[in-house]
Formats: structure tokens, C-alpha cells, sequence
């Protein structure tokens, strides 16, 4: 006999040793439960459970009506027994209401904080030193629910309701924070090999290489980069495709909480860059970015990709934006907004002025400066790629025939081969809009009409050597012919570049590469091999010395602004108060080419025609107040500039009414009302004066007050009627002595600190020359505010200045993430729901701010790799299957049969 065996034996017994001892029947009873156990295989149905109630009331009545014995009694007290044995076998599980009820009529009339406190006198178990003491949440019909906050994580919390005392899912949570602790013997070998892997960290790498290298979650699953995991560590554990995209959801809700701790830890104001974007899975999202100045230095991070389900109306717009903001509870904090040329956009900006009641609408706008440049080069390159209207006395109609024909030769009737997907970032309502501003032109500007020929030979120059490029571009033998023809002739270059349609600074580097390549295209284009009729046919290419001048012209006008656009597209760069210096500065040199005789017709034209353009926006820069105030906060520039540049008195003196009132709005600091000069202590109980003649005599005129009244504000008050008791040696001389101070404060080194309320430090700046030497303005205004104290008038005009200074004068982060997006969506990646998009382009952002990147407090947020469950036995037997045949194995082991 076993072991086991023989402990059920003895309990069995004892069982029927202590049924036997009331008396004989009650013995047979006992035995009869003990050797008349039914079989497992007799049994149909498990008995039906009886009603609690019902069996005590059953037991009782026969108990008391059979007291006196007999078989009744006999048989009542067999059944009372039996019931309670199967009770205690079977415990009765309660029912989450028989809980909740049996939990109110305990706790009736007991406050939810008295039942907190009386409870948890209960709570033995140590896990709850794991959380913070619980809070109570109210609940729907007088119920509550117990928070307990993680101690260690305090972002984490486990809920559980007041009725309840399980302690499973604190006890879960609470091993998920403190994993087991690793062996003695692997600390010493990961000491030894300098390794520092965790499964955790593992996680959080993968997801972030995912999310800022733009790479499929997919990769993890890659057979051969397992293989280097496992190379590198065998015990490595590598997440698979789906626990990585969640992974990286994770970390975008949890950066998001630190990235609204850090916007709202700023005192500065917070500038919006705003641009749509249409995802290559036909997604619509809003790219919202915020920049800011700290440290001295610009930053700016993706603020989120809001996805767009409905009509892109402004009004629709500006209510998706206000709900970003106060998701980050920042839209009291924005100044600037920028955003693209479109009409449409003071539209939002107006709603959101509706929304947010501090926020300015169109008053604080910035338009991208560079859709502004890329306007005005549309408008240059609108001469040479557009049948323009001639003049009606235009001449030389055979000449124009010619030119019309071997444009006409040119075209090969079919598609451009570079038109790719990949390069149509631009969007098409846009497009639309910019096309219907150059349709405008010809109208709005007689003097731009040319004649036939005029406009058709900067046609026929502009068609030739952007569909040479083409051809060369697309043609591994003609660049393989024109990389030798190159090097035979010592040139840099090897082949041409490519145009894009969407891209128009695309159109300067062609014609540049094309200047620096002259000397072998021709030979090029002349090449028997490419001239066959059903070849390139590259000899109708050819240019003409005229040509070559006319491109060389084009050149030198579209320079400047392929500068500019590179100046701008550096997010250190971009900043508003550099628009208006680009501007003149562009302006001057289309106004050269416009005078300039010598020049062709048609390049004086296309100058012409982007001086109309960028006069027209230089215009609606008056339209807000933002470029004239961060002009004026320049050092090296005030309204000096202005002058320099031959502005009309009435325009500074605008500009100037304009920043007064923002400063006396929203920075001067509120006027020191206890500013009375004093002695002895400079103090009020000192100096012998009440507080409310000291308060009295502290008003500081308004710059627009009158000089009487402010003689009258400053007149000596003299002393209270109920003077305060004076120590001795004080009275009405000494009240004397700090009239006569007062008198002579502006003498006084003392009185230059009292008069600290009257000095007004933009008054004092306005006054001052230009400081030409100061090349970085926001690094100059930056030194005085961490030289100034905080509540002083100079540090109030150092954040004045770093707010106007530091806001982004183009979209360029904008446009930047929305490349980052683009190659999130790769033509592999389709099937990308929204939230993988945004999560992915964000993360991907967020990862290189390392006040956001905390790798040790990101990867605890990442729960720990659950095992799978292993079921436990005592032991695994392999027995033959003849040994069936004799009983089988013994009960309790479990048996792996081999035939």
C-alpha cells in the first residue's frame, strides 16, 4: 500500500470512528458513506446544490420536532451532518451581487471613507505596501471603486471595487514592477562580458528603430536577424510584428504625457506650423508642430498627426486644431501660427479665435515664406513653360511659326518617364490655387505681354533642355556615353539632373548642370547612335549659342532664390524676422533684371512677372503684427532698417504705435506701487510714512498721460492722520528729512533703484542707435534675460523679444514630417491603420529629444514578456501498454504510454 493510499485509508476511518460513536445506526450510517462510494461511472449528474436558508430551515424543524429519538431524529440528524460535510466540501461561491448586497447591509450607513478605514484594518497582505493608500472613486448608485496607485510608477494604477478584497490584480501589477531578481551566477557573467541586455530594453530598441529609421514591424520576424540576436545572447527574447507596433503605441501615449509636463514647465510662448497632408493609403491628417525658444537655441517637435474624417472645411480645421491644444492644455500659450499662401487659412484662424478667446486670428499669422518663394519662381518659370497672351501689334508670325513647329518636334506624344509617385509630395488643392494667382498676372500687368516670338524662344530654350535632361536621366546608355564624354573633357560631372514637376528649384540645378556640361552636349546630342528615327533623336535638342545665353540669364536670375530657399529650409534658420531683409534684398535684383536692356525680352519678362508676385505678398505682411515687432526687436536693424530702406514716416510710426501696445498688452511688468523713496532702512515703518500715503505717491503716469497730472501724482503726501507708533528719535522732522529725500531722489543712487517703475526699457531701446554688430539677435536678448532679474523691466523685454524673434517664418518642419510619413506609408506598407501611422511619425520625432527619451523609464512601461503557463506534475512515467492489462499506473502520476 502506498503512502497515499494509506493517509485516505486512515482519514476514512477516522470519519467512521467518529460517525459510529452516537450510536450503532449512526455507525452503520457512517460506514455505509465510507465503503458505498458511488463510482465516477455511476454517477449521471452531480448532485443539485440546495438553497443555503432552505437547508439550515430543513435541518432545524426536524432537529427540534424529533428531539425525543427514534428514526426520524435519527435520520434529521444523518442529514443535517451530511449537509454540512458537502458544504465544507463544496464552498459556495458568491455571485458579484450577493456580494455588493451582503457588502451594503455590513457597511449601511457608513460614509465611503469610514468603510476605507474600517476595511483595510483588515488587509494583512504585503502587497499593498506596493501602492499608495487608495483613493476613492465614486461610482453610479452609491457604489465606489478603490484606485491604488503604483508607488514606484505612479502613472500606473490598479482599480478594484470597495465590495471586493482579491488581491490578484495588485499582485500581478506588482510583479510586473519588481521582477524576479536573476541568479548570483548570471550577474556575474553579464559583469564579466559587459552585457546589459534586458527583455524590456530589447523592446524598446526594436520599437524605436522601427519608428525612426521608417522600418516594417515585420523585420523582427526576419529568420536572419534572429539569428544575430540569438548569436549575440542565446537567451534573447525577440518580440514579435505585433507586439512591436504596440510597442511603439505604448511609447507615443507615454511620451505624450512628457512631452505636456515639458510644454507645460515653459514660460515662453509657443509657435504652430499647420499643414495637411494626405497619407499614399489615401489617410487625411492635420501635422501640427510647436516651436519654441530655450537655452538659446530654437526647438520645435511633431505636437501630433490629427487624422481628418470629415470635409477639410477652415471651419473643421480650426476645431481639430483647438482640440489638439487643449489636449496639450497649451492654447492659451500659442502666439504665432504658421501656414501656407491660401485664402482659406484666415478662415481657421478666424474660427480659432472663436475658440480660443486669447488667440488672435489672422493678427499673429505668418505665411510660409517658402510657398511664398516658390510662388515667385512659378511666376519666373510661367514665361517658359505657358502660352502667354502677345500683344496685339505683334510682328515676325513666320518666325513664331518656326519656333511653334520645333516645339511641336519635341514632343514625343508620350508620358513623362520620371513622373513618379514618389515625388508628387505636393498637394493638389494647393496646386490649384497657385495656378489660378499666375493666371492673374497677364491682367493685373499689361506691360509682362510679349510678343509671339518673344514668348516662343523662351518656350522653345525651356522645352530643350528639360527634356534633354529627361532623356539623359532615363537612358543608361546616353549617361554611360555622356559619363565618358565627360570624363574625356576633365569635367566633375557625369551625368545631367533630373527635373521635377513639383519641385521648382529642381529648375535652377538643371540648368546649372547643363551650363557646367556644355561643352560635351552637343557632341552628345550629335551621336549617330542617338539620332536613329526610332531612337532618342537627341540632335533636335541642340542649343544655339543664343540659347546657351538665354539659359546662362536664367541662371543668374533664379540664383537668389535657390539661396534663399536653402537659407530657409533649415529649421535654425527660418525665423520671421529674416523675411522682410529676404524680400527687399529679392526685390532689388528683380528690379536690376527688369532694367536691364541687354537682357532677352523673355527673361526681363519672367523678372517682371516675379516682382508682381512677391510685391504682392510683401504687402500682406502688414496683415499681421508679427513681422514689423520682431523688424523692431532686432538690434542690428529697430526702425532704423525701415529708414534705410526709404518707408514712409507714417509706416514706422505704425510699426512703432504697434509694439507699444503689445508691450504695454502683454509684457511690461504691472507698476511697483510701493516705490516711494525712503531712509533709514528703506522701509515704511521707517521711514515714517503710512503704507497708504507710500501707495499714494508710487503711481507712475501713463505714457499717454498729460505732465500736470503727473505733477500731481508725484506731490509729497506728507504723513497719515493715524501715523504708525514711531521708535524713538522719529516724528514730524524725520517725516521732513524723507520729503526733502524724495526731493533729490534722481540724484541719488538710491533713487535710481526707486525709479525703476518710471523707466520704460522699450522706450529706452527704441532710443538707442542700432547694434550692428549683433548677428544672432535671439542670443543677444538671451544674455540680458539670464543677466536680469526675473521680475524686472529689462527681463520683461528679453521674453518679449525671444517670443517675436524665435517664430518660424515657413512650414519646413511641417513638410519635413510629412516626409518622414511618406516613408512610414512605403508602397510595401499599405495596410497601415491610422494609428500605426501616427504613432510610428511621431515616435519617430519625438525619439531625438531627450527630454523625452528616457530609455529606463520607457522600457518599464513596457510590460515584461509574459511565459506561457506549463502545467506542473509530480512525475512523467513511460510504462508499455501491456502494463494496462495489469491495473495501470498508480492514481496521482501522470503517464506517457508508449506502444
Amino acid at each position: 500500500m502506498s503512502q497515499s493510499q494509506s493517509t485516505k485509508r486512515g482519514r476514512e476511518t477516522a470519519a467512521a470512528d467518529e460517525a459510529s460513536s452516537p450510536g450503532s445506526i449512526a455507525a452503520t450510517q457512517a460506514q455505509a458513506r465510507v465503503h458505498a462510494r458511488p463510482r465516477i461511472s455511476d454517477v449521471a449528474s452531480p448532485p443539485k446544490k440546495r438553497q443555503k436558508d432552505t437547508v439550515y430551515s430543513s435541518d432545524a424543524s426536524d432537529g427540534g420536532a424529533n428531539a425525543s429519538g427514534g428514526d426520524d431524529a435519527t435520520d434529521g440528524g444523518i442529514k443535517a451532518i451530511a449537509s454540512v460535510a458537502r458544504r465544507a466540501r463544496r464552498p459556495r461561491l458568491m455571485s458579484a451581487e450577493e456580494k455588493r448586497r451582503r457588502f451594503k447591509e455590513k457597511y449601511s450607513g457608513m460614509t465611503p471613507e469610514q468603510i476605507l478605514a474600517t476595511v483595510s484594518e483588515g488587509w494583512r497582505s504585503s502587497v499593498y505596501t506596493h501602492y499608495r493608500p487608495p483613493q476613492i472613486i465614486p461610482g453610479p448608485n452609491g457604489t465606489s471603486t478603490y484606485r491604488f496607485i503604483c508607488k514606484k510608477y505612479p502613472t500606473k494604477h490598479v482599480d478594484r471595487a470597495d465590495s471586493e478584497d482579491s488581491t490578484g490584480n495588485l499582485r500581478r501589477h506588482a510583479d510586473c514592477c519588481d521582477p524576479d531578481e536573476t541568479a548570483e551566477s548570471d550577474l556575474l557573467s553579464i559583469y564579466a562580458h559587459g552585457v546589459t541586455y534586458t527583455a524590456q530594453r530589447m523592446r524598446l530598441l526594436l520599437a524605436l528603430w522601427c519608428a525612426r529609421r521608417h522600418r516594417p514591424y515585420a523585420i523582427v520576424e526576419d529568420p536572419e536577424i534572429q539569428e544575430v540576436f540569438r548569436m549575440l545572447y542565446s537567451r534573447v527574447y525577440i518580440p514579435s510584428r505585433t507586439t512591436v507596433s504596440r510597442d511603439v503605441r505604448t511609447l507615443h501615449r507615454d511620451m505624450k504625457l512628457g512631452l505636456m509636463q515639458l510644454l507645460a514647465g515653459l514660460s515662453c510662448r509657443l509657435h504652430l506650423c499647420v499643414d495637411g497632408w494626405t497619407s499614399p493609403n489615401v489617410l487625411s491628417f492635420l501635422g501640427i508642430t510647436v516651436h519654441w525658444h530655450w537655452d538659446g537655441e530654437i526647438r520645435h517637435v511633431i505636437l501630433d498627426f490629427v487624422r481628418l474624417t470629415s470635409a477639410h472645411t477652415r471651419a473643421y480645421l480650426a476645431e481639430k486644431v483647438v482640440e489638439c491644444l487643449k489636449e496639450y492644455g497649451i492654447e492659451e500659450k500659442v502666439l504665432v501660427v504658421t501656414c501656407d499662401n491660401a485664402e482659406s487659412n484666415a478662415v481657421m484662424l478666424r474660427e480659432m479665435a472663436k475658440l480660443v478667446p486669447g488667440f488672435r486670428g489672422p493678427q499673429v499669422r505668418v505665411r510660409c515664406f517658402g510657398h511664398v518663394l516658390n510662388l515667385v519662381v512659378k511666376a519666373i518659370l510661367s514665361q517658359f513653360t505657358q502660352k502667354k497672351r502677345a500683344s496685339k501689334d505683334s510682328d515676325n508670325t513666320v518666325e513664331a511659326a518656326n519656333i511653334t513647329r520645333e516645339l511641336v518636334n519635341l514632343d514625343d506624344g508620350e508620358p513623362d518617364e520620371d513622373d513618379d509617385n514618389d515625388d508628387h509630395e505636393g498637394d493638389a488643392s494647393r496646386e490649384a490655387a497657385d495656378d489660378a494667382i499666375l493666371d492673374t498676372l497677364d491682367d493685373d500687368n499689361p506691360d509682362l505681354i510679349l510678343t509671339h516670338a518673344e514668348i516662343s524662344a523662351g518656350l522653345l530654350v525651356y522645352e530643350k533642355i528639360m527634356k534633354l535632361s529627361k532623356k539623359v536621366w532615363n537612358s543608361p546608355s546616353i549617361r554611360t556615353e555622356l559619363a565618358q564624354l565627360s570624363a574625356a573633357a576633365g569635367l566633375d560631372y557625369e551625368v545631367l539632373i533630373r527635373p521635377v514637376s513639383t519641385r521648382w528649384n529642381t529648375v535652377t540645378e538643371v540648368i546649372e548642370r547643363a551650363l557646367a556640361m556644355r561643352d560635351v552636349l552637343g557632341d552628345l546630342c550629335d551621336k549617330v547612335q542617338f539620332n536613329r528615327r526610332d531612337g532618342a533623336r537627341l540632335r533636335r535638342f541642340m542649343l544655339t549659342d543664343e540659347d546657351w545665353k538665354l539659359l546662362d540669364q536664367l541662371h543668374r536670375l533664379l540664383g537668389p532664390f535657390l539661396f534663399a530657399t536653402n537659407q530657409i529650409s533649415s529649421s535654425t534658420r527660418a525665423l520671421v524676422h529674416e523675411v522682410i531683409p529676404y524680400i527687399d534684398i529679392l526685390t532689388e535684383h528683380l528690379d536690376d533684371y527688369t532694367a536691364d536692356l541687354e537682357l532677352a525680352p523673355s527673361v526681363r519678362a519672367a523678372a517682371q512677372r516675379g516682382r508682381a508676385v512677391l510685391n504682392k505678398y510683401y504687402e500682406r505682411t502688414d496683415e499681421s503684427i508679427i513681422y514689423r515687432i520682431a523688424m523692431i526687436l532686432h538690434p542690428a536693424y529697430k526702425t532704423q532698417y525701415f529708414r534705410d530702406h526709404r518707408w514712409e514716416e507714417e509706416w514706422i510710426e505704425e510699426a512703432k504705435t504697434i509694439i507699444r501696445e503689445e508691450w504695454e498688452a502683454n509684457y511690461k511688468p504691472a507698476d511697483d506701487t510701493d516705490a516711494t523713496p525712503a531712509v533709514a532702512g528703506d522701509s515704511a515703518e521707517g521711514s515714517g510714512v503710512s503704507t497708504a500715503s507710500k501707495k499714494g505717491a508710487a503711481v507712475v503716469p501713463k505714457a499717454n498721460e498729460g505732465k500736470g497730472k503727473a505733477r500731481e501724482d508725484h506731490a509729497p503726501s506728507g504723513v497719515s492722520d493715524k501715523a504708525p507708533k514711531q521708535p524713538a528719535g522719529t516724528g514730524r522732522l524725520s517725516a521732513q528729512a524723507s520729503a526733502n529725500a524724495a526731493m533729490f531722489a534722481s540724484v541719488s543712487k538710491n533713487g535710481s533703484r526707486k525709479r525703476a517703475n518710471a523707466f520704460d526699457p522699450l522706450e529706452a531701446y527704441l532710443e538707442t542707435p542700432p547694434i550692428s554688430s549683433v548677428e544672432e539677435p535671439l542670443h543677444h536678448w538671451n544674455l540680458i534675460l539670464e543677466s536680469s532679474r526675473d521680475d524686472s523691466p529689462d527681463a520683461a523685454l528679453a521674453r518679449m523679444a525671444l517670443d517675436f524673434l524665435s517664430a518660424p517664418a515657413a512650414s519646413t518642419d511641417v513638410e519635413q514630417a510629412f516626409s518622414r510619413g511618406h516613408l512610414t506609408v512605403s508602397r510595401l506598407r499599405h495596410s497601415l491603420g491610422e494609428d500605426s501611422v501616427r504613432a510610428g511619425t511621431v515616435v519617430g520625432s519625438w525619439a531625438r529629444i531627450p527630454d523625452l527619451l528616457d530609455e529606463e523609464l520607457l522600457a518599464k512601461s513596457l510590460k515584461p514578456p509574459t511565459p506561457c503557463p506549463v502545467k506542473k506534475t509530480a512525475a512523467v512515467v513511460a510504462v508499455p501498454a501491456s502494463s494496462r492489462a495489469q491495473g495501470g499506473p498508480k492514481k496521482g502520476v501522470e503517464v506517457l504510454v508508449i506502444d
